[in-house]
C-alpha cells in the first residue's frame, strides 16, 4: 500500500464509472475502515483525502468487528476475481495492493479469532502467577521474620546456657 502512487489513486478517482473490481476492492477497504457509505462518491472522497495511504497503513486490525469481517469475507468470496492479485492488477495498479491489504486483514482477523481464547488463558495464567508471586513474597517475608526470631531465640538460649554454666561453677 505504501508504494501506491498518488497519481494511481487520482486516476481511479477520475473514473466516472469504475470497473466493478475496483468498486469491490474499495468496498472492502472502506468497510474494514468503518466507512458505511459505499457509494462511488464516497469512495472518490475517500481516495481524495490527504493521508489516505497513512490511514490504511496505520489501521488497527484489532478493532474490526466480527460483523464487518463477515460482510467483507462475503464480498471477497462472492467477488473472488476482484481480489485475485493478477486479475485486479490488470484492472488497476493501485487496486492490487488494496485488494492484498483487504485479504491480509481478513486473514489477520481469522488468526485473532483463533488466538483470542489463548490470549484469555494467558491473561488468566498471568493473573494467577501474579497472585502466586504475591503469596510467595508474603510467605518469604513471614519466613524471614520467623528465621530472625529463631536466631534471636538461639542467641538468648546460648546466653542463658552460659549464664547457667556460670551459676553452676559458682
Amino acid at each position: 500500500v505504501s508504494h501506491i502512487e498518488r497519481s494511481n489513486l487520482d486516476e481511479i478517482r477520475s473514473l466516472k464509472t469504475p470497473p466493478s473490481a475496483i468498486v469491490d476492492v474499495l468496498s472492502g477497504v472502506l468497510m474494514l475502515l468503518g466507512i458505511e457509505d459505499l457509494t462511488w462518491m464516497s469512495m472518490k472522497k475517500f481516495l481524495g483525502q490527504r493521508g489516505v495511504k497513512d490511514s490504511i497503513l496505520n489501521f488497527d486490525a484489532k478493532i474490526m468487528s466480527p460483523e464487518v469481517v463477515v460482510k467483507v469475507e462475503a464480498i471477497v468470496k462472492k467477488k473472488s476475481q476482484s481480489f485475485d492479485a493478477a486479475a485486479i492488477k490488470k484492472v488497476s495498479v493501485a487496486a492490487s495492493p488494496l485488494a492484498a491489504w483487504v485479504r491480509a486483514n481478513l486473514e489477520y482477523a481469522r488468526v485473532l479469532k483463533k488466538v483470542k481464547p489463548l490470549q484469555a488463558k494467558l491473561e488468566a495464567a498471568e493473573n494467577e502467577l501474579q497472585q502466586s508471586q504475591f503469596q510467595l513474597d508474603n510467605c518469604e517475608s513471614e519466613l524471614s521474620a520467623i528465621n530472625r526470631n529463631v536466631e534471636d531465640l538461639r542467641i538468648k538460649f546460648r546466653m542463658q546456657i552460659g549464664h547457667a554454666e556460670l551459676l553452676k561453677e559458682n
